[in-house]
């Protein structure tokens, strides 16, 4: 009987899944419900805070214990309040809000209680989130780098130095940051060296929220800001060093992507090279956990996605006429314009 039990596979993997579901509804529920906000606001009894929303007082004591042993609330005598993360992230009205892009996108139940149509049908069911339309979501997105950028600069600094970029390969360098987001990753080889040029293209909101970062990274006069949709925008002839592409082109396929791509090659000086940073699926698709997911949560929110392995990128970026592509890990290719183009 022993042995026969031994045999049987464990649960534990199920079970881990489900405890993860929870945990987000609590906080779903909590943001849909102000919580944070209310608490923010001067609030911290359980009696003050039921006056204040009128909410049921077992329901909400019930939801608010449950935020505790997950940090994001803390309880004593005196009541409830915030952690530094709450305070921080999750308090409606702060630049650094990020609990509206929780709920639109990685926690959007009425996004996901529409996953297996969309599975079923092809159809991105939560909007596409390559649009000028979905501006305000990602400004929402990108708004925590206010305050964490030191951190995802160190990170940055890791991917440029496992590259070799820098004054010893391209004295002066220009580089386009396409679709820049909060901009950090090329702004650090700004702080590096004073004669680096950084041309950010994005939307323009998300623009405004880039130049205050180049401002706190004391980089902003080495910044050209440009505003336009890199999916059909020209980017020049033979005028950068580098073009990095960062969690942008898995929004595309086919001859869309392919025109995106040859735009790149044709503004890149040559012996310049293209930097592509977004997760990379391993060649079976069927081991690398954060390129899987991202390709299943892109199903959903963008009707035209893929998410690539290497040899598909290789394919694509030398029929555009790159050469020398390689793989650098799981999130990084590189691919070169001939110097004799």
């Amino acid at each position: 009987m022993s042995e026969e039990l031994e045999q049987i596979p464990p649960l534990d993997i199920i079970y881990e899944l489900e405890y993860q579901v929870i945990k987000a509804d609590v906080v779903k529920t909590a943001l849909e419900l102000d919580i944070f906000t209310t608490i923010n606001q001067g609030h911290h009894t359980l009696d003050d805070i039921v006056q204040t929303t009128g909410y049921d007082r077992c329901g909400l004591r019930i939801l608010m214990d449950a935020l505790c042993p997950l940090g994001l609330l803390t309880k004593s005598k005196n009541g409830y309040n915030l952690t530094a993360t709450t305070e921080t992230y999750l308090v409606r009205g702060k630049s650094t809000f990020y609990g509206d892009w929780t709920l639109r996108t990685q926690i959007a139940w009425q996004v996901r209680n529409q996953s297996a149509e969309a599975v079923r049908t092809g159809r991105a069911v939560g909007g596409d989130y390559s649009l000028s339309d979905k501006n305000d979501e990602w400004v929402m997105d990108y708004s925590p780098a206010l305050l964490n950028w030191p951190e995802r600069a160190e990170m940055a600094r890791e991917m440029w130095d496992k590259l070799d970029v820098g004054k010893e390969m391209y004295p002066a360098l220009r580089i386009l940051d396409a679709a820049c987001g909060h901009g950090i990753k090329n702004f650090v080889l700004a702080q590096a060296d004073d004669g680096v040029r950084v041309t950010a293209v994005d939307f323009p909101k998300m623009l405004e929220l880039t130049a205050e970062i180049a401002d706190q990274m004391g980089v902003r006069h080495q910044v050209e800001f440009i505003s336009g949709d890199v999916s059909v925008m020209e980017f020049g002839v033979d005028e950068y060093d580098v073009i990095q592409f960062g969690l942008i082109l898995y929004y595309f396929k086919g001859k869309r992507l392919e025109s995106i791509l040859r735009s790149a090659r044709k503004a890149l000086k040559p012996g310049g090279m293209l930097v592509i940073n977004e997760p990379i699926a391993d060649e079976e698709h069927c081991e690398s956990e954060a390129a899987l997911l991202a390709a299943y949560q892109l199903l959903l929110f963008a009707p035209d996605s893929q998410v690539r392995t290497f040899l598909e990128y290789k394919q694509i970026l030398e029929n555009v006429g790159f050469v020398g592509v390689f793989s650098r890990d799981e999130t990084l290719v590189t691919a070169m314009k001939n110097v004799a183009a």
